[in-house]
This record gives C-alpha cells, structure tokens and sequence, in this order.
C-alpha cells in the first residue's frame, strides 16, 4: 500500500512539473520571404541559444517551441542579410533584405567546389529547382527543356528514352553529349535520377567554367547535386507525389478509305481497291472497310505516377538525409511498353572533430523497362485501311487473327506489314540495378584557409536484356516459323578517385583561392549474350543452358567490351579586388589510355568588373549590379573512336572463294581476308572557345538578366576519309566546325500587396559552320539505307549535315508551261515514255544552264535550330498559384521521309494533308504534285519538296496550386498539365526529331494531366 502511494504521488509531481515546463514555453510560427513576396528557405533560431531553432519550408513557413521569456529570434538566408526580430505574438511574417547586390551571395556549384554568384567570370546555367519539379516528367533533363539558354533539348516520347541534350550547338560528328557529374561521379546520363531527390543543377556551357574537366568537357558539363541535410537542422519529411494520365498529342490523321481509294484509282492502281470491296464491302469510291491504324495502335490514356518521399535533418555534428522514390511510366502504345524504376538515397555527414569531416552516400537504382517496336509507328503510316486489325476468314493466321494486307491483293514485305501485329509480337525487356556509393575524408588543415578533401566514387550497374520472337503466322511475309531468344548481360564499372587541397585568404580588399587536384579514373564495360531457336513461349524458360529447354539449335554467342584508364592533375585559381575586379584561371593536364597521344593540355582565364561598385555609379538608381564578363579556354571530347594504330583484318564474301566445284556438285567456300593498310594516331577533339557576358539587375532587384556571345571552334574533328586510288578509308583528325551565338536571359519579379507575379524569357541564336574537311570538299551523309536517295551533306561553309536536293520552284499548270522551260523540255525529249506532265513539279535552274544536274542541287536546310527559346508566366494570391512554362525552336529543318518514302512503296497510304493538296487541275495547287506525279520518278527526286519547317511553339507545362495548413502541417496540393498544345505547320507526330532530323515516323511524345500533393512534417 506504502509503494503504490509512494507512485501516485511521484506521478502527480512529474505531472505538475511537466505542466510547469510546458507552461514555460511557447509555439511561435511565421512566414518568411523576401521583397518580392516570394518564400525562402530560412534558419531561425533563438537570439543567445541556437540549440533552439528550426528552419522554413519550401513555402517560407516555420513553427518553433521557445520558452516563454524569449526576446528575439535570430533569421539567415544565404544571399540574404542576417536579421534580428523582435518576439511580438506568436504570428510572424518576416521580409528579409538582399544582402548587398542581389543573389551576388547566392552559392553556384562549379567543377569540384562551389563559388559566390558574384565572383563567376563564366555564364553558369543556375537551375531554378523549384520549376523545374512543377513538371511531371520521369527523366530531370526532359524537365529543362526550354529552361536554360544555349542548351537544346530533344525528347522522346517512348518510356525510359534519354533525351537529345545539345550545349551550344554541335562540334563533332561523334559524340554531342554533355559530361553529367552526379555528387562527383562521371555519367552518361541521369535517367535514373528523380527530380525530386535533386538539390542543385549547374550547366558549366563555356571553356572557362568546363577546362576544369578537361577531355570530357567539349560538349558542356551538367553537374548534378543531390538533397543533402544541415547542421542544426529540425527533422524533416516530406511527401511529394502525383498520378495522372498521359494521352497522344498533335496525332497525325491519315488519309481515310474513301479519299484512299480516289488516290489508289488516281495512280492507276486500284486493284486491291476492289478486292477489299469484293471481301469487306462497300463500293469502290466508299468501301466499308476504314481502319484507323494510329487509331488502332495508340492508348487514349497511360498511367503515369512519381511518389518521392524524403527525410533529411541534422544536429550539432552530423547531418542526414534519405529519400526513397517509385516511378512508373506506361507507354502510349498499345503493346508492352513501360518503364518502372525504384531509387533510394542515403546521405550522412558527420563531423568527426573540430578539423575532420566525412560523409557517405549511395543512389540504389533498380530499373524494369519494356520497349515498343517502333517500326509499328513507320507501319501505321504506310498501311492501308482497306484491310482490318483481325480477319477471322485468315485461316492461316495463328495465334491471333491478325488482318493482311496480301489478303486484299497487296504487295508483301516489312512496309505493308499489319503494324499492330508487328507490336504486339513483340518482347523486348530489360532489367537492372545500379550503385553508386560516394566516401570523403575532409580535413580542415588550417583554420579558415586550408582544406584537403579525399573522394572516392564508385558506379556499378548491371543489365540483362531479353528479346524474344514467338512463332506466328500473318502471311508468306510476315511471319516467324521458330522462336528466338536473345539474352545479354552487360555491365559498367567505374570509379574516380579526387584528391583536393583548397586554399583561401585574404587581405584588405584582396581575396583569392587555390585548387589544387589529382583525379585517377578507370572505366570498364563487358556485354555477354546468347541466342538460341525453338524457346517456348512462356518465360519461365527464357533462359539458355545445357539443360535449358527448347535450346538444342543454339545460333550464336557473343561478347565485347571495353575498358580505358585516365589521371589528371588541375588547378584553379581566383582572385578579386574589392569584389569589384575578378580574375579566375584553371588549367587540367589529362592522361588517357585511349590514344597514343597520351597527354592533353586545357588552359582557361576568366574576367570579370563589377562596374556597381565602382565609384562612379554610386549615386545612380537605375542598376543594383552590373558586371561585365569575358572568358577564353580550351576543351577536349575524348567521346570519339580509340586510337586505331593497329592493322585492321577484314572479311567476307569480297574476299572468299568457293572451290572444288564440279559437275553439279557445289565447292567449298574458303574464307579469304584482307588487312588494311591504312591507319593514322587518333587524338581526341579539341574545343577553343571565347565567350563575353553581361549580367545585370535594375529597377529595386525587379529586373534581372544576362547576356553572353559565345564563338566556339572544334579543331581536330575526327571522321572517316577515303584513300585515293583505294577502297580503304581512314579514320583520324581532319577537319573543324565553328558554332557561335547570342544568349539572352531576363526575368521581371514583383509584388503588389497581396499579387505577386514574375514573368521569364530566355533566347539562345545559333551559328553552325564547317571550316575544314582535311582537303575534301564535302562529305555525304543522311539517313540509313536512304542517304543515297535522300542525302544529308558536310560541306565548307554551311551547318553540319543539310539537306541537299533540288529547290522546287512549283508546279507545272499547263502543257505550254513545261514546252516553255527549257529543262522540262529536254528531259520529254530524252525520255518520251516517261514525259513530264502538268501536275509535275518545277525544279529551279540554279546556274541558268537548261537542265538538271547536280550543280542545281543546293542547300535545303538542316535540323539544327537557329532560334531556340522559352519564356514563363508565374502568379500568385494568398495561398494560390499559378505557372505557365512555353518552349519553341525556329530556324530548324526537318526530312520528311515518310512522304518521301513513296518513291519505292507507292501502295503506300498517305498523310490526309498530302492527299486533301494535291494538284487537281491548272491552278488547284502550286505546292503539290498530281496524284499520278507523287509516285513518278521525276517528283521523287531529293528536294525542297521534302524538306518541312520545324518550327513550333509548345506549351510546356500548366501548374495550379494552393497552399494551406492542415493541423500546422503544410500542404499543397496542385494540378499539372505537361505538354498540353503544340503549334506547328509541320505534317508529322511531332517536329521533335532525334539524330539528323530524318523523320521515319518516330514514337509520338504524349501530354500528361495529373493531380499531386506535397505534405512536409
């Protein structure tokens, strides 16, 4: 009885103390933002204990417990000055001020570290994160499209496909891939990054911020950091989230049955006309049979899902952060096609003592994409409607009744194929995880001044692809009598070891840094597959072994690989006056084992003067900064073939003779091979580039923006050549390419009571020139298996691989037309049985010479844009907001070969447009050719004909938001549109066009709706 006194009276004394202490404190919460209203991301502690404190939101809210006598609150921000608030109440909204020029504070990452915005000589593209996670794409590069001047991005639409990504313009015929540099490790790409797990993206565009990574560099270097915890930072988790639909865009409308049979009767080919009358019914001029083939082909909705969840925070000595994510993308074509990923991220630092720091982190990627038979796309195109998806009479047909189109009388082959059949056989998976896991020791040598950082970082990733071909049946052509399997495996191993010792000082109005820095690299890729016949068709025995099943025809193995070492040493230095006169010089020495040139060599200088804090602009009140910025360095792109100083062993039917023949009696073939004779050092591309700048901000800090022109001249650009007198060909070192330009940024923020706004633009202009070609005078080039019919030329003076064809002047209108000019004239003379006709088209006499010939054949474009830019609107009122993101190219070209692909499958189907223009008689037309004439040689020549704007204006993305409070938890929940509109004149899917700008009907990119929400605790 005694004891359980004894513990009610102690629990009622805790209880009494408790509620005195909590009587003690009390809970403060505010808002925090800056002059334009905007929020920012803050630490708050309390003024003479900064064991107390918290830090704001994304939206600039914070909650904090303090004890009840608590006088003042202590705000910082980087880039802001530190401000002292005086506790009245217990609802704060706190304005904090720039601190000094605007955002000259703000921290920029650059190529192994981190400088003040106000003391870069480069133009850096800075990332605005906070837009960039508004759009709810699975890769973070399609994110940036239209976002960043002087980088150009081209997207596609099938799942887990990597973007184009073009830093001012295009230097090699090789490789035009940007270096990425996640958390210091080398990739290829960030596909398997979720925007949500990024911190900070930094684009070092010119020789003066890239030369730091020296033979990796020419193509710009996009350095990635991921969500990192602080010190002193309260615990934090946030869920960001969204699911919605995806749905085809700008969808290409085919020409229907009815204007299909007028056009087949038009060309003198309508048989099959009335055979699919005879099978299907209807009549000649409308039959019943309509099939819609994109129709058939494309999804109305794919599902489209990102869950992110992170938790991140930090004490006194270590900080944290974790963010697990799940991705999930189904492809808008009606087959298998999708692609899922799941991320985890861990982060730690700790500091181990008062001059030791480490830290750990690893990105766990695991990948599952299954992908579409894209010639299903160029299939559709071609079809014609006049036969079904599914032909129950087809007695044949197995497993499925798929239609054919020799069932109508058609021709067989790969292009009249039933393209629904062609995607539905078909099973392309891949799987796969990736590490990568970062370790650092940084010791702070001397306080204030010198630090040394070790970083190891390290990339695993394994693959394992399996492609498998059942046997089916649709006709003589398209078909497959035994299955195939295709498994391969594939692996990356890399690691890069940063060795960095940093010095910083200063004294008076001088400051100044050195880098110093070591880097060793080794990079290996091996891929193994096998092949093998008569596997059955479930997956449970999609492998290949002694004891596999359906694996005694094994038809090939198969293994390559690669592997390449580098070190480096680099160094970097800067220097300012007064923050007034700026000076950075970097200089990288890289070994490669790729070549036998083993040493490259890239210096760089910037300079910068901040003109604002001269005393000569003291008094004015237009300009809160100004700075002028010039640069100068070099660059290397390593991305080209290793050095070929070997003798190289061809062989083949050319070399092999069949003997022992004799009677009826076939010989033996003996293989016979050839060695080539020719071969030359191969060195990477080297880069040498200027680049002058202004950035400026006027108008109370309302008004910012830069402008740079940049001049950039690939020397040593390595293609093939062919040997006189010889059918070798060499690869090496032979020509340049120049790309030069304008970059503009502005952006206007403001803030009217309770109305705040902001409105962006950026334009970026393009010059692309080829300067030498080691003594040749052009080069041809052009789309696989069609250059020769439809070429893309290099040539001195003019942008990489244009079009080069004929200029189509019109249409012949009348028969007193073509005997007036003189070309039409000499070729009916020449080729009487295939006379030009009206409804021809009209090629111009480039040299006035009378006839056609290949001094007549000129530049048609080519498909790098001129003008690429985007602008956005942004609004917000109380806790809503608002944000309109737009992106467009102009000045660019593009190959349309669907149309021109006419010219050996003329059974083809055709785009309405094509059709519904077409020359009918004197006058319809003076664009188009006759129905006869779009399947005559004369009209299927290269030319201008071809060739379409691509030119468009694309609304990016549409956000709504609001923002509120649940149970002082804070909430937004938003509605987001992604590529919602498209204007263009161009007659295809998209204008969007990978690679060359040859469009053979490429996956069709899709808009997306979705609804999200994002709760922070």
């Amino acid at each position: 009885m005694r004891n359980n006194i004894s513990i009610i009276a102690s629990v009622a004394l805790f209880s009494c103390l408790t509620n005195t202490v909590m009587a003690q404190n009390k809970t403060i919460s505010g808002r925090i933002t800056n002059q334009a209203g905007n929020p920012i991301v803050a630490s708050i502690f309390l003024q003479g204990n900064f064991k107390i404190g918290t830090s704001s939101n994304e939206n600039g809210d914070f909650s904090l417990s303090i004890p009840q006598n608590s006088t003042n609150l202590v705000i910082s921000s980087l880039g802001y000055e530190t401000q002292t608030v005086s506790i009245n109440g217990n609802l704060l909204n706190i304005q904090l001020q720039p601190k000094g020029d605007f955002n000259l504070d703000e921290v920029v990452v650059v190529g192994y570290g981190t400088q003040r915005k106000g003391d870069l000589t480069a133009p850096i593209g800075k990332v605005d994160m906070g837009e960039m996670v508004k759009r709810t794409v699975t890769n973070p590069m399609d994110a940036l499209q239209g976002a960043v001047t002087g980088v150009q991005i081209v997207s596609s639409g099938a799942p887990g496909s990597t973007p184009s990504v073009r830093v001012r313009g295009v230097g090699s015929f090789n490789n035009e891939s940007p270096l990425y540099v996640v958390d210091g490790m080398f990739m290829d790409n960030i596909d398997f990054l979720n925007p949500n797990d990024i911190a900070d993206i930094s684009i070092l565009k010119d020789a003066s911020g890239a030369a730091i990574y020296g033979v990796r560099a020419a193509n710009g270097v996009i350095l990635v950091t991921t969500k990192k915890g602080s010190l002193n930072m309260k615990s934090k988790i946030t869920y960001n989230g969204f699911a919605g639909f995806q749905t085809p865009t700008n969808v290409l409308k085919m020409a229907n049955a009815q204007q299909y049979a007028a056009y087949a009767t038009a060309i003198g080919n309508d048989a099959f006309v009335k055979s699919s009358v005879q099978k299907f019914g209807g009549t000649e001029t409308n039959p019943a049979m309509d099939t819609d083939w994109f129709k058939e082909l494309l999804r109305s909705k794919a599902l489209i899902t990102n869950h992110n969840l992170d938790m991140m925070g930090g004490g006194e000595k270590i900080t944290y952060a974790m963010g697990l994510n799940y991705v999930k993308q189904d492809g808008i074509m009606d087959a298998s096609n999708m692609n899922q990923k799941y991320n985890i991220r861990m982060q730690v630092d700790a500091k181990v003592t008062d001059w030791l720091k480490a830290g750990f982190s690893a990105h766990f990627n695991n990948f599952k994409t299954y992908s579409p038979n894209n010639a299903a796309f160029r299939q559709a195109y071609f079809a014609s409607p006049l036969y079904p998806v599914y032909d129950p009479s087809l007695e044949l047909a197995k497993p499925e009744k798929f239609g054919s189109s020799t069932a109508i009388g058609m021709q067989s082959g790969f292009w009249y194929n039933n393209p629904i059949a062609t995607a539905f056989y078909n099973t392309n998976q891949t799987k796969g995880f990736q590490i990568l896991p970062t370790i650092y020791l940084e010791a702070e040598l001397w306080k204030d001044k010198i630090t040394f950082r070790s970083q190891l970082s390290q990339r695993y990733q394994s693959t394992h692809n399996i492609n498998y071909n059942p046997v089916y049946y649709i006709d003589n052509d398209q078909r497959n009598d035994r299955s195939f399997l295709r498994s391969a495996q594939a692996r990356n191993t890399n690691y890069i070891l940063d060795n960095l010792l940093t010095y910083k000082d200063q004294a008076d109005k001088h400051h100044w840094s050195v880098l110093l820095g070591q880097s060793s690299r080794e990079e290996r890729w091996r891929e193994t597959w096998v092949q093998a016949n008569d596997v059955p068709a479930s997956e449970e025995f999609w492998y290949v072994g002694v004891d596999a099943q359906g694996t005694g025809s094994a038809t090939g193995y198969g293994e390559r690989g690669s592997r390449n070492a580098g070190i480096s040493y680099f160094t970097r230095g800067t220097y300012d006056y007064d923050n007034k006169y700026l000076l950075t010089a970097t200089f990288r020495a890289d070994g490669s084992s790729k070549y036998q040139t083993k040493w490259g060599y890239f210096p760089s200088i910037g300079l910068g003067w901040v003109l604002t804090r001269e005393k000569f602009m003291e008094n004015q009140k237009l300009f809160n900064q100004l700075k002028l910025r010039g640069s100068w360095g070099k660059l290397g792109n390593d991305g080209i073939q290793p050095n070929a100083g070997y003798a190289t062993v061809y062989s083949g039917n050319n070399y092999s003779g069949i003997f022992g023949s004799e009677g009826a009696t076939n010989g033996t073939r003996v293989p016979g091979y050839r060695v080539g004779r020719f071969f030359t050092q191969v060195r990477w591309e080297v880069v040498e580039e200027w680049d002058g700048g202004l950035d400026f901000a006027l108008l109370n800090n309302r008004l910012t923006g830069t402008v740079d022109y940049y001049h950039r001249t690939t020397n040593d650009l390595a293609f093939s050549r062919p040997i006189p007198f010889s059918w070798d060909r060499v690869y090496g070192n032979w020509g340049s390419v120049t790309n030069s330009g304008w970059e503009i940024g502005l952006q206007w923020k403001d803030k009217v009571g309770d109305f705040g706004y902001a409105i962006g633009g950026n334009l970026t202009t393009l010059k692309n020139r080829v300067k030498n070609l080691g003594g040749l005078e052009n080069i041809m080039n052009g789309y696989p298996e069609w250059s020769a019919e439809f070429p893309a030329r290099i040539e001195l003076n003019q942008p990489i691989n244009f079009y080069y064809g004929y200029e189509v002047a019109g249409v012949y209108q009348n028969q007193a037309q073509i005997d007036a000019d003189p070309i039409a004239k000499r070729y009916n003379q020449q080729n009487p049985n295939t006379p030009i006709l009206p409804g021809y088209l009209q090629y111009k006499d480039q040299n006035n010479n009378g006839e056609l010939d290949e001094k007549d054949r000129v530049n048609l474009g080519n498909y790098l844009p001129t003008i690429a830019y985007g602008f956005n609107l942004a609004f917000d009122y109380k806790k809503f907001d608002l944000s309109i993101a737009f992106q467009g190219v102009a000045g660019n070209k593009i190959h349309n070969l669907n149309r021109a692909m006419r010219r050996k499958y003329n059974q083809m189907n055709a785009d309405a447009a094509f059709i519904e223009n077409l020359w009918t008689g004197e006058g319809s037309s003076n664009t188009h050719p006759s129905a006869k004439g779009s399947v005559a040689p004369w009209n299927l020549q290269a030319s201008s004909f071809f060739v379409e704007s691509g030119a468009y204006l694309r609304i990016q993305n549409i956000q709504l938001g609001y923002n509120f409070d649940l149970n002082k938890i804070p909430v937004r929940v938003f509605a987001t549109a992604d590529r919602p509109f498209i204007f263009t004149k161009y007659n295809g899917f998209t204008p969007e066009i990978t690679g060359m700008g040859f469009d053979a009907n490429v996956y069709p990119i899709a808009s997306s709706y979705s609804l999200g929400v994002k709760v922070s605790f």
